[in-house]
C-alpha cells in the first residue's frame, strides 16, 4: 500500500493555553508578544503526517520483516508477536513553522515559538491517530518509537523511514547522519493492535523526563521480554 499522506487537516492555536503552557499573564506587554507570535505562526504553519498500512513476512526472536526491511529490537519483535498488521508513521510541524521559528533572535520568543511547533506536531500526531482509527479499524493500539528505548536504537529510523518512501519529499522530514530528524519537532513510529497497555516509557529509566508517559517498570524487561521469558 502506497503511504498516506495527511496535510489539510486544521491546525489551531489555543491562546489562552498557550500563555500558561509559557507562563506569560496575558494583559502584559509579553502577553501581546505571544498573540502576535500566535498569529504568524498559524498564518505559515503547516504540519503533516505520513503513515501506511504494512504487514509482517517474517519475525524472530529480535526482529520483524515488512516488506523486505527488516526490523531490529526484541521488543518490538514480542510486542507483534500475535500482529500481522503495523502502521509506521511520521509526523511533523512542518518545514515552514521550522524555517519561521529559525528566523527569531530574541531567546524568549524562540522558547515560544518552540511550544507553538510542539503544538503543531501534537495537531499532525492527532490527525495522524484519528485517520488510522476511521479508515482501518485497528482498535486498542500502542506505538514504539526508534531511539525511545535502549533496545531499538535511533540507527532503525533507517529502515523505518525505508518503509514510508521518502518522508522529506512528502511531509518534508530528513534524518540527519546521527539519525535525528529535522525539522525537530517531527515524531516517527510504528503503531500495532495491542491488548494490553504499553508504552515504551515504561522501559526508560531515564529520570526527569519532561514527556513521560508512563512510570519506569525495572522488572518489565525481564518479565516479558528478556529471552526465554
Amino acid at each position: 500500500m502506497n503511504p498516506i499522506i495527511l496535510d489539510s487537516f486544521p491546525f489551531e492555536l489555543d491562546v489562552s493555553l498557550l500563555l500558561n503552557v509559557v507562563h506569560v499573564e496575558p494583559d502584559d506587554a509579553d502577553g501581546q508578544a505571544v498573540r502576535e507570535l500566535a498569529a504568524k505562526a498559524l498564518a505559515v504553519g503547516r504540519p503533516r503526517a505520513l503513515y501506511r498500512e504494512a504487514f509482517i513476512e517474517d519475525r524472530g526472536d529480535d526482529y520483524v520483516v515488512m516488506d523486505g526491511i527488516k526490523l531490529t529490537s526484541r521488543v518490538l519483535a514480542v510486542n507483534l508477536e500475535d500482529v500481522h498488521r503495523v502502521f509506521p508513521y511520521a509526523a511533523t510541524c512542518g518545514v515552514e513553522l521550522e524555517e519561521w521559528a529559525r528566523s527569531i533572535d530574541d531567546p524568549v520568543e524562540r522558547f515560544w515559538a518552540d511550544t507553538i511547533k510542539e503544538t503543531a506536531l501534537g495537531a499532525a500526531a492527532g490527525a495522524l491517530s484519528s485517520h488510522v482509527d476511521e479508515e482501518f479499524r485497528p482498535g486498542k493500539t500502542a506505538s514504539m518509537n526508534p531511539g525511545s528505548i535502549e533496545d531499538w536504537p535511533m540507527a532503525q529510523q533507517q529502515q523505518l523511514f525505508a518503509l514510508l518512501g521518502n518522508p522529506l519529499e512528502s511531509i518534508g522530514v530528513e534524518l540527519t547522519d546521527s539519525f535525528l530528524m529535522i525539522p525537530v519537532k517531527s515524531l516517527s513510529g510504528m503503531r500495532f493492535p495491542t491488548e494490553v497497555n504499553f508504552e515504551s516509557c515504561q522501559l526508560c529509566p531515564r529520570k526527569g523526563c519532561p514527556t513521560r508517559g508512563a512510570p519506569y517498570d525495572p522488572e518489565l524487561f525481564d518479565k516479558k521480554y528478556r529471552e526465554g521469558a
